[in-house]
């Protein structure tokens, strides 16, 4: 087993930095170790990523000291971080969208005066850029442009530009967010062997389970403040969590609920045999069969691939059907496009809530009423403007979205209140039969409770919930029902009594942790 080196390469002490009326960080002592991960974890707002901008020179501190390698140094601005051998991978890409894979790689190489290839012909630019991708395990053609790639794809070209610098202090602050299961496993493979050979990082996360399964340390801020430092392998998720929250976990997350009796005599959306095209790429879904009923939260669970998200959207029109007969309250649908869901009253809240469930320009109000657009635009633009405020002020309480101002911008929200918008906009269209594609992934503990609480209100309030996830604790929390599901086909549907999770394991194979 690789050995962890004692020596301190980077530490804080009594870090402060204050915004227009907000404290960010309260006087913080913070520590990094030689060749050591060490992750720093607590809700949106609990000052995570403001350290790891002050340690790479994008913010200043108001007060405090920061010391490399013993040295108490001045960090002014991100030039100055580099000189010190420390760079920021930043949660959203901040490569140039126009110029290539390469070329983006030799913006760190060389920097940006003067012509910034002058000293490497292309041929070596291309070799070079192979090379920090080969790092990464991305195999891509290094001369595509950075806009054509996917999420994941630059957000790994990020990182190898951050490899590239050649830094010895690495932070990375949420990198995993747009990242896959599959991508982010390849990352902490990079990570580990990147430690391995002597670099030390902080990463910064919102999900526990990846503090236990890279990191080396674990450091807790809550409201600014450093609640908790521990050697991972002397800890637990719970304890972690637990000083997350600042209380225990019970008082978060109410007992289980077993499976309600549900009155099963006319289901509110039944599917039978349903089979979609396959246009190589996804899953083909093959004879897939099930029926929900009102009040009934149907657990959906599937690892990455196993078709989960491709029902949700056939279900809903976004995904061409084949064969097969979906029905809603007894009678025959034919749904071609959302639209024609919509009216049916059925919504998808996809995965993807940034690219795919949000106009994020757009503001808070705009998007909540979105689906209703045509109705309120036959009012004056005034009394449109009231309408549309009051029906979004409305949603922002009773889901306690922060900011509270109808006006702020979809784009700066954190993830959890951009779902929360989400769930509104569904649930103000009217919609009864409610389809949530992995509803609390990539968002903090707090927010995911609060999530979690609103599925089961709302299906106590009658509404047919199909939750599609990969996490087999949240199907177990919610579910009445589980339906297992793997490369299309439906494996298993059962009841959701006396149901363990080690048993829901096995049905997916044994590949969840």
């Amino acid at each position: 087993m690789f050995k962890l080196s004692s020596e301190i390469v980077l530490s804080t002490k009594g870090i402060v930095k204050e915004f227009p009326g907000v404290v960010a960080l309260k006087g913080v002592d913070f520590d990094l170790r030689q060749s050591e991960i060490h992750s720093v974890v607590g809700q949106n707002g609990a000052g995570k990523s403001t350290l790891v901008k002050i340690l790479s020179g994008v913010y200043t501190p108001t007060r405090g000291e920061i010391f490399v390698r013993g040295v108490r140094v001045r960090i002014r601005n991100v030039r100055d971080a580099k000189k010190l051998g420390i760079t920021l991978v930043h949660q959203e890409a901040t490569l140039v969208p126009n110029l290539s894979v390469a070329e983006n790689i030799a913006l760190a190489l060389y920097g940006v005066r003067g012509t910034v290839f002058a000293r490497a012909k292309e041929k070596e630019l291309l070799e070079l850029a192979r090379n920090y991708l080969e790092l990464v395990k991305l195999r891509i053609d290094p001369r595509s442009k950075v806009r054509d790639l996917g999420v994941g794809e630059r957000q790994l070209v990020q990182i190898a530009r951050a490899i590239a610098e050649n830094a010895d202090i690495i932070c990375l602050d949420e990198p995993t967010s747009p990242l896959t299961s599959m991508e982010a496993k390849v990352l902490f493979e990079v990570m580990e062997e990147l430690r391995k050979k002597g670099k030390s990082m902080v990463f910064i996360t919102h999900r526990v389970e990846e503090v236990f399964q890279i990191a080396n340390r674990v450091t807790v801020l809550r409201d600014g403040v450093k609640v908790f430092t521990e050697d991972v392998s002397k800890t637990s998720p719970y304890e972690v969590i637990k000083h997350m929250l600042g209380k225990e976990l019970e008082e978060f997350y109410p007992p289980r609920v077993e499976a309600k009796s549900l009155s099963r005599v006319s289901p509110r959306l039944r599917v039978v045999s349903l089979t979609t095209a396959s246009n190589g790429k996804g899953v083909k879904l093959e004879g897939v069969s099930f029926d929900v009923y009102p009040g009934e939260i149907l657990g959906v669970v599937g690892l990455l691939g196993s078709g989960k998200t491709e029902l949700g959207k056939a279900l809903v029109g976004a995904q061409r059907v084949v064969s097969g007969e979906i029905y809603v309250n007894g009678v025959k649908a034919t749904i071609k496009s959302p639209v024609d869901a919509l009216k049916l009253g059925i919504f998808y809240i996809p995965e993807d809530r940034r690219r795919e469930g949000l106009v994020t320009q757009l503001t808070i109000s705009d998007n909540i009423v979105l689906p209703k657009v045509f109705k309120t635009s036959s009012m004056s633009l005034i009394r449109q403007a009231q309408v549309e405020r009051s029906i979004a002020g409305r949603w922002i309480k009773s889901l306690r979205i922060v900011p509270s101002d109808p006006s702020f911008k979809v784009a700066n929200l954190s993830g959890g209140n951009q779902q929360k918008v989400v769930i509104a906009k569904s649930l103000e269209t009217g919609a009864k039969i409610l389809i949530l594609d992995e509803p609390t992934f990539g968002i903090d503990i707090g927010t995911k409770v609060e999530i979690r609480k609103l599925i089961r209100s709302l299906a106590s309030e009658g509404y047919s919930i199909v939750l599609l996830t990969s996490d087999v604790d949240e199907a177990l929390a919610l579910s009445d029902r589980i339906l297992v599901i793997a490369s299309g086909r439906v494996t298993n549907v059962m009841e959701n009594r006396n149901l363990s999770r080690e048993i829901l394991i096995s049905m997916l194979g044994g590949q969840v942790g």
